[in-house]
Formats: structure tokens, sequence, C-alpha cells
């Protein structure tokens, strides 16, 4: 299949969190073409919304939304809150389409019903994918369900994957089931980790910064110290043993910016032949890291180089590291 570049607003959200070193231009020629798409686009959701008898208010963002169920009692939501919530995404085929694409009920839902784990976001910090999601749930409280009609200058753009044609237009169900501070997801992590070790690990060392260090076969050459560079091979899980990413001969500097904080600081509890396990919370890793909604479509943006940003919000890591040389 032939992937069309990325649209401005994917590429906004993206270029504000360095996430992807590659450069991208926009399909869209000039201001006019980009003009007639925000037309399109808000003609098609117009025209889902009439033949569905749905009456929805329109935000100055360009986005439609509606209130399902309202917690006039629920934690309003402010930039930079740590928003978690559960979604379900159908794609808008327009009636008058002349192209087709199969839709076989929703893209992807994560709901309480089917015991799935909540995303996490943080909120207004242009970390989620797509954008018109960020302004919509940021009119939400914590207990609400809404539905969002997003239009695709503010979704995907002219990007086309497995999961959804270019141009695509989505409706977006949204329940908001809670919203903490960065501090109180910390002191969360740090809890779920300290008794995820104490069964697994029983004999481990916490350091300071909040990395649980076990070191599982002590080396016998050099400790690698500031500024070493160090080669390795790790692999990176979340803490249900998932993996996340597998490298054999990696090579960089150490206090370079070249590997997450919680990585460094435990080669640097280690000498070379050693190989040890480090558990550390999102700040030590990849912090509020890039949501994607739908949550299948990552894997398409990190194939197509769209994005480098592997790893869920606010996760929990689990490294397995070899120490192969520190110099």
């Amino acid at each position: 299949m032939n992937k069309a570049k990325i649209s401005f607003n994917l590429l906004y959200a993206v270029a504000i969190l360095l996430i992807s070193p590659v450069l991208f231009t926009s399909c869209l020629k000039d201001d006019s073409d980009y003009e007639k798409q925000v037309k399109i686009d808000d003609q098609i959701i117009q025209e889902y919304l009439t033949l569905n008898t749905i009456s929805a208010q329109k935000h100055y963002s360009g986005i439609y939304y509606r209130k399902i169920t309202e917690n006039n009692t629920g934690t309003s939501l402010t930039k930079n809150n740590v928003v978690s919530f559960y979604y379900t995404i159908n794609r808008i085929q327009p009636a008058s389409s002349s192209s087709y694409f199969p839709d076989s009920g929703p893209i992807q839902s994560i709901s309480r019903a089917n015991g799935d784990k909540p995303l996490q976001f943080a909120l207004l910090t242009n970390t989620m994918i797509p954008q018109g999601l960020d302004y919509g749930i940021s009119l939400m409280k914590v207990g609400e369900k809404y539905q969002f009609f997003i239009p695709s200058y503010l979704a995907y753009g002219s990007y086309a994957c497995a999961f959804f044609p270019a141009n695509s237009n989505f409706v977006v169900d949204i329940e908001v089931v809670g919203v903490n501070s960065e501090t109180e997801i910390d002191e969360i992590q740090h809890d779920s980790i300290q008794n995820y070790v104490n069964v697994k690990y029983p004999v481990h060392q916490e350091l300071a910064s909040g990395l649980f260090f076990v070191d599982s076969l002590p080396g016998t050459g050099e400790k690698p110290g500031f500024g070493s560079i160090v080669e390795i091979d790790f692999t990176r899980k979340y803490l249900n043993e998932s993996i996340i990413k597998s490298v054999t001969g990696s090579t960089f500097h150490l206090d370079n910016m070249q590997a997450v904080k919680g990585l460094e600081e435990g080669l640097k509890q280690m000498k070379e032949g050693g190989r040890a396990i480090m558990i550390m919370p999102s700040k030590l890793g990849f912090d509020k890291s890039l949501s994607v909604v739908p949550q299948k479509a990552r894997k398409e943006l990190l194939d197509d180089r769209l994005i480098s940003a592997e790893v869920e919000p606010y996760s929990i890591l689990k490294y397995v590291v070899k120490l192969n040389s520190a110099n």
C-alpha cells in the first residue's frame, strides 16, 4: 500500500515533542488546499450528524461533540493533568463517497467491560493523536462520557494505514475515569513497583531516583563512569512481561542523552560481563510519551517512521541488560 505523507496537524504534534528525526512536509500544497479540506471534512461530519439525527455542538477547533453521560460533581480537567480514559473509535464513511473502505464495526475499543487498562496522557501538551481528542477531552470531567466527531485535519490527515484510509474523519466515544498529577503518578508507580519486586525479586536495591536494581549476575570487569562508552544487549518490557524491543550490541555514550535516565543510572551500578534487571517508573523512562488512538495504529506509524515513540505514555518499564563492555 502506498503511504501518504503525514498531515500538518499530526506533524505538528510530532515535531513539538521531537518524536521523530524524520523531516515531513504536508500534502497540502498551500493554505487554499488546507481550507478546502476543512470544508470537506465539515460537510462530511454535518452530513453524518443529520443522517443519524445527532445533535452536537461545534468547538472552535473544528471538532463536534455531545455529552452522553454528564457528571456535574466530577473533577474538571486542566492542562498537564494525567487523564485516564477508555475509548471506542469508528471511521465516518461519507454517504457520497465514491471510494470504498470496508467498515466492520469499531476500529478499536478499549473498555472497562473488556477488562482493559485505561489509557493515560498529559492533557493539552501535544502528546495526543488525534489532536482533536486533546481539545475534546479538555471539555470533560471525571466520570463523564462524550462523543466526539473529529475531522481529518485534526486527526491523521492524508495518512493511510490498514485501519483507515487517507482523509478519514472519526467518531470517538470517550469515558474519562481518572485524573492525577505527575506527583501522584510517581507515588502510584512507586507502590506498584515496590509490590512487584517484593514478590518477584526479594533481593534488590532501590536507588534514590526511584530505580529498582537487581544484580542478577555480577560482572568482573570495568565499571562505567561519567561519559563512558558502553556496549549492551537489552530487552525492554512492560511490567506484564510483554516485550517492546530487544537489541543486541547497542553502543552509546553515557551522560549524552542517548538512553533513558533509568537505564544510564542502572548501567553505572554494573561491571563488564554482568547482567542486571532494572525496573523504572515512567519519569526515568519515556514519561508522558505519545498517546495514539487507535492504539493498534502505533506499529504502522513506527514502521513508516512517522513517530519514534514505541512506549505507551506513563509506562513502568523493565529492562533486562547485559553489559558487554565499558570504556
